[in-house]
């Protein structure tokens, strides 16, 4: 019952809890080698309230609360370096703040931590973009497909990045990859039927 009360009361005793929970664990690995069973109780409550925290800071992140899904997202970070999860959120806070080399930063580090994490390029990609460097942004947003083919988000920026260098034929077939994998995405058919008509093909928008 008292973690339940942690969880849903205020936000300081979720991070205090965490940074209790990993001192526990740090000082579990230190002195008790012959108790291996503390040591994994210390882990468990570091993740449980980890996922808590992580879920609090992706809720302050939709409601543009950038500054505290921050604080959060670092606490966590500190306790978990390679939590790839919440490097992915840090990259996306510093991009929504214009703070584009901590959004590369975080970026490379989650993809250091999995090299086959498709997010961590697409928000690579969108660093690049933002700088104009639009080889570079389709480079990593076509990592992010070929690594997961149902990336639809994938497809929606690399269909942005294409339009932008002008290969409008090819952004045509990046938004209807997306399409295959989610035909009701209204923004992706209206996006791809004003392109259609930008080149000419108004049969072909008709038709969407």
């Amino acid at each position: 019952m008292l973690m339940l009360q942690v969880i849903s009361g205020s936000p300081l005793a979720v991070v205090a809890a965490v940074q209790k929970a990993q001192q526990q664990h740090v000082a579990a690995t230190l002195t008790s080698t012959g108790a291996p069973v503390a040591v994994n109780i210390d882990i468990q409550v570091l993740t449980f309230f980890s996922v808590a925290l992580t879920d609090m800071a992706h809720r302050e992140y939709q409601a543009g609360d950038y500054a505290n899904a921050e604080q959060h997202c670092v606490t966590i970070w500190r306790a978990d370096p390679n939590n790839v999860s919440v490097l992915l959120l840090l990259s996306s806070i510093h991009f929504q703040l214009k703070d584009l080399d901590k959004s590369m930063q975080f970026s490379t580090m989650a993809i250091k931590a999995n090299p086959k994490c498709a997010e961590a390029y697409s928000n690579l990609g969108n660093v690049y973009k933002e700088r104009n460097q639009l080889a570079e942004a389709l480079e990593n947003y076509k990592i992010a497909v070929s690594l997961k083919p149902d990336f639809i988000d994938g497809y929606i920026n690399l269909a942005a990045a294409l339009v932008a260098t002008g290969d409008l034929d090819q952004a045509v077939n990046a938004y209807v990859s997306a399409l295959q994998y989610n035909p009701d995405l209204y923004c992706v058919r209206s996006d791809l039927g004003n392109l259609l008509k930008a080149m000419g093909r108004l049969e072909d928008a008709k038709n969407l």
